[in-house]
């Protein structure tokens, strides 16, 4: 089914460049098989007639240059295909991978997909391209050259071409052997590849730590393991391709031995005793490329199997091929005994949440760390998706929304910025630039005044997660691509936590600003910091995935619990005025 379904999507819409590719296949073949006749047709003709000897010569030649140009036009036309297949292929994978929720991730390792979307397409391509080409190839010089063996002495080819089968059924006893070391080469160096790529990306955490040794012996035990599959898969390999050589030369020995006497006898001219040395020297390649092409298509067949994995995996989509229409207003949304659990954890991450958060309002969200604050804006946002019936937008479960609508609709500031590296505007706008909307977005975002002491402003390169920049200036800059898109959902997860007092107030203005133009967003904001929950409309307090309290800012400092515990440590000077406040408002 792989294969077939492989096929069907990609190589049949090709069918002209292989139809054209085995015309001139055809031609190749054809050729090289009249070659021997008429080299046989002068050798006869040698001491007996001169013009025919040159005839003979003079057509020779002509057809090894037309042997040239076809058999360089039908290499062209079978290995195009690869090339567009490797294309299209590539574009489909890339789309896939961005449709595909986290928990595929979560299953499946980075350097993983980076080898099969790299290593194991080259593999398909070879596939495509050489495979098909030697498939066909193989099979016209059996045919073509085999059919003229044929014509010549029936009983001569049979005795001559029987080594080779011999040696055809030995290759076949490795070909189930080599699908298994395939495969098992391939996933190891799918673990060397995301082995690699983790060092790449935590180089300066090994070094400051000083733990280049043991990072070095795990690779190196990882890649001696690699290294062993491969030089079991090359035994097998030089096993079975001298094999098929071997075959090639006892069948000139058969030849020589039965076709010697034959020639005396006067059953066979030495012409076309010539013409069957001819054959066979012809047919040895083609069939010595069998192991190659047996070769080619075990990795191909593996690679492609990996490859469905990515390509074929179904994203978390509930909501069908019919989903529900987003209204365009600002959503407003209802928790109804939320819970949720990571894959493979045991411990919920939230556990019974039930609350009403409306339309246009800015909803703060506090906890100490691990409360859940990130996992209740991932469900909200469907990056991971809720049990069903437990979060409606109006009287809409968010499952039955369509995904993109509502993405598209929501504005998102994570709590760990990931920056691509390009330049900041590049960044920001997540797409076609607008310069004003741009500039406008920094400036909400407070990023202004760093982007004078950058060298290229907003055309600044951040390189690779925005190493060029500071922390603060990472999440400001991820804060701007948030405020960038309109949206009737704005989620920022503690996007003030690394900002200096100063920032944090004009930040602080400009997200009370939001909900002050016109049809104002509803607003999540997580956040530790008291300056910024005191200026919601509405707070809930987390613990241990527990909604434990909920109310206005003032509401929750007339109880006692983390958020009252949380203001008072902020601001010490007044707490002394927080304690009496209970007891006033009795």
């Amino acid at each position: 089914m792989t294969l077939l379904r492989f096929f069907k999507r990609y190589v049949v819409p090709l069918w002209h460049w292989y139809l054209a590719g085995l015309v001139f296949l055809f031609l190749t073949n054809w050729l090289a098989v009249e070659i021997p006749l008429r080299m046989a047709a002068g050798v006869d003709a040698l001491g007996n007639d001169p013009e025919a000897v040159r005839t003979a010569a003079f057509t020779i030649g002509l057809m090894g240059l037309a042997v040239i140009a076809v058999r360089s036009l039908s290499r062209v036309l079978f290995f195009t295909p690869g090339r567009l297949v490797e294309f299209r292929l590539k574009n489909d994978i890339f789309g896939q991978l961005t449709k595909l929720q986290p928990s595929f991730y979560s299953k499946m390792k980075a350097g993983d997909i980076v080898s099969r979307v790299s290593n194991d397409m080259t593999f398909v391509r070879a596939l495509v391209g050489f495979g098909g080409l030697q498939v066909f190839n193989v099979t016209l010089a059996l045919a073509m050259t085999g059919r003229k063996m044929f014509q010549l002495n029936p009983k001569l080819t049979i005795l001559t071409l029987l080594p080779i089968v011999i040696g055809l059924a030995f290759m076949q006893a490795g070909v189930f052997a080599m699908h298994r070391l395939t495969r098992l080469s391939q996933t190891q160096l799918s673990s060397l590849s995301d082995r690699i790529l983790s060092l790449l990306q935590g180089v300066q955490t090994i070094q400051d730590f000083t733990a280049e040794a043991p990072f070095l012996r795990r690779f190196e035990e990882e890649n001696l393991e690699f290294m062993g599959t491969n030089i079991r898969l090359a035994w097998i390999r030089s096993t079975i391709l001298p094999m098929l050589g071997l075959a090639g030369s006892t069948c000139i020995y058969v030849l020589l031995i039965v076709g010697g006497p034959m020639a005396q006898r006067g059953e066979l001219s030495v012409g076309q005793l010539v013409a069957f040395v001819t054959f066979i020297a012809q047919l040895l390649w083609p069939l010595m490329s069998l192991g190659w092409l047996v070769s080619v298509f075990q990795r191909g067949y593996t690679s492609l199997q990996r490859i469905d994995e990515v390509l074929y995996a179904v994203p978390e989509r509930p909501e069908g091929e019919t989903p529900e229409s987003l209204a365009s207003a600002p959503p407003s949304l209802h928790l109804k005994d939320l819970s949720f659990t990571y894959p493979g954890e045991d411990t919920p991450a939230l556990q019974g949440i039930t609350a009403t958060l409306h339309s246009g309002q800015t909803i703060g969200i506090y906890g100490r760390t691990g409360s859940g604050k990130s996992t209740l804006l991932r469900v909200l946002t469907r990056t991971w998706n809720p049990p069903a019936g437990t979060i409606f937008v109006g009287e809409t479960d968010i499952l039955d929304l369509d995904l993109d609508a509502w993405r598209g609709n929501t504005a998102v500031a994570p709590q760990v910025p990931f920056l691509f590296s390009d330049s900041i505007a590049a960044n920001v706008a997540m797409g076609p630039i607008d310069p004003a909307r741009v500039d406008q977005a920094t400036i909400k975002a407070s990023l202004a005044e760093d982007l004078k002491a950058l060298p290229e402003g907003l055309d600044t390169v951040v390189g690779e997660r925005g190493i060029m920049l500071s922390g603060g200036q990472r999440q400001r800059t991820a804060l701007a691509r948030a405020l960038y898109r309109p949206a009737n959902l704005i989620v920022l997860d503690d996007v003030l936590s690394a900002v200096d007092q100063e920032t944090e107030q004009r930040l602080i203005d400009t997200f009370a600003a939001i909900g002050k133009d016109g049809q104002q967003p509803t607003m999540l904001l997580v956040s530790h910091r008291m300056s910024a929950l005191a200026r919601t409309d509405h707070v809930l307090v987390l613990d241990e995935g527990k909604l434990v309290d909920q109310g206005t800012h003032s509401e929750l400092l007339t109880r006692d619990g983390p958020y009252r515990e949380a203001w008072a440590s902020q601001h010490e000077d007044q707490a002394p005025a927080v304690q009496a406040e209970p007891e006033a408002v009795q």
